[in-house]
């Protein structure tokens, strides 16, 4: 009897510590990245649609230095793993980008396809870990690693669910706005998840298409919950008069309806 109250009482408290996994495709993402080599710029990539391949789902892949819409990605939720599909010499290629599942102490074969970076940089190892509030109020694993190499000097920084905060496709790259780039903003369905405000002044929803369709949805979804006059008061859809339409995501709406 004991030892069955023992069990009943310990199961409450399994997975206290585990971190629940932040998915990185999918929703509608758009990522930011500042460089600051002769004045400052910030390239903007976005989520744009997605296919099949080889039995595989992708993300569609588009922005500065992917327009050819020939970078794709896709995820293992189970395993926690984002992988790289590519073209390279006429021939498409895939590569492991991101494993969100490693702990302090695991190592990892690092590819940076197609960056600025060393393609195959090797093995880096993960030096810590620690868990971050984000600006949704989620909170998000971030991965600190070190190349094993001599001949490589990058610390790459990752956020579960985010990526590096260098380049999306160099894992294995340091963020430095000064060099190749450091993520400045990230979107999640237009809401922004993350900022990093020393080289820009604010972080804005760039890409026009997913700023309609969210917009689209938004507005959709919404309903009306009150009309008033210009003097604040209550009343009912009136011909050829200005009235303030209230709806339930916070937006207003100046009306006049004319017969």
């Amino acid at each position: 009897m004991r030892k069955l109250l023992l069990l009943l009482l310990c199961i409450p408290f399994i997975g206290l510590g585990q971190q629940t996994y932040n998915e990185m495709l999918k929703h509608d993402v758009e990522w930011q990245i500042t460089s600051c080599n002769n004045g400052c710029i910030t390239d903007v990539y976005y989520i744009d649609g997605d296919t099949i391949h080889n039995g595989y789902n992708y993300s569609i892949l588009n922005g500065y230095h992917f327009i050819s819409k020939t970078f794709w990605l896709r995820e293992d939720i189970q395993n926690q793993k984002v992988y790289m599909s590519f073209v390279y010499n006429n021939i498409r290629k895939e590569v492991l980008l991101y494993d969100f599942n490693l702990e302090i102490g695991d190592s990892i074969n690092i590819s940076n396809p197609i960056s600025p970076f060393v393609t195959n940089p090797g093995y880096y190892h993960v030096d810590s870990l620690e868990v971050l509030e984000l600006q949704n109020g989620l909170n998000y694993e971030v991965f600190y690693l070190s190349s094993l190499s001599v001949n490589i000097n990058e610390s790459a920084v990752w956020i579960e669910g985010i990526g590096s905060l260098s380049l999306i496709n160099a894992p294995g790259g340091t963020p430095n706005v000064n060099g190749p780039g450091k993520l400045s903003c990230y979107f999640n369905k237009g809401d922004l998840v993350y900022s990093q405000l020393d080289s820009i002044n604010t972080c804005v929803l760039v890409n026009q298409v997913l700023s309609s369709k969210l917009l689209n949805s938004r507005t959709n979804s919404r309903k009306l919950i009150n009309i008033i006059d210009k003097l604040g008061r209550k009343t009912t859809p009136v011909s050829n008069i200005l009235l303030f339409y209230i709806y339930n995501d916070g937006t207003v709406e100046k009306k006049i309806i004319f017969e």
